[in-house]
């Protein structure tokens, strides 16, 4: 018998079920860290938002304007165009509420929570 081609095709085996291995975890890792990034950015999002309402101080709008650019570098473009369409309906309540329900809606989408 020969032993040679079976231990090499062992090896060959292994080595490549490590490395299919080591991709699987990295690209898993990536997802979990991407998804982490925009629930932050979110989040943050959202409380500097309510912060700037109740409080309307310039500080306040400055930590809105933060959390907004952070969006821009995380976000898919749904969210960021309902954040600038929150923006530009702070004067008008009844396109704000459309606003709001079309922000909610695209980070409920981009994070795969209930819809």
């Amino acid at each position: 018998m020969d032993w040679l081609p079976l231990i090499t095709a062992f090896g060959i085996g292994s080595i490549v079920s490590t490395v299919m291995q080591t991709i699987l975890v990295q690209r898993g890792q990536k997802k979990h860290r991407s998804f982490d990034e925009r629930k932050t950015a979110y989040i943050g999002l959202l409380e500097s938002y309510h912060r700037a309402a109740v409080e309307n101080s310039d500080a306040a709008g400055k930590e809105f304007a933060f959390w907004q650019m952070r969006c821009e570098v995380v976000a898919p473009h749904s969210i960021r165009k309902a954040i600038v369409d929150i923006v530009a309906t702070n004067d008008s309540p009844s396109e704000r509420a459309i606003a709001h329900e079309n922000l909610k809606d695209a980070m409920r989408q981009d994070l795969g929570v209930s819809k």
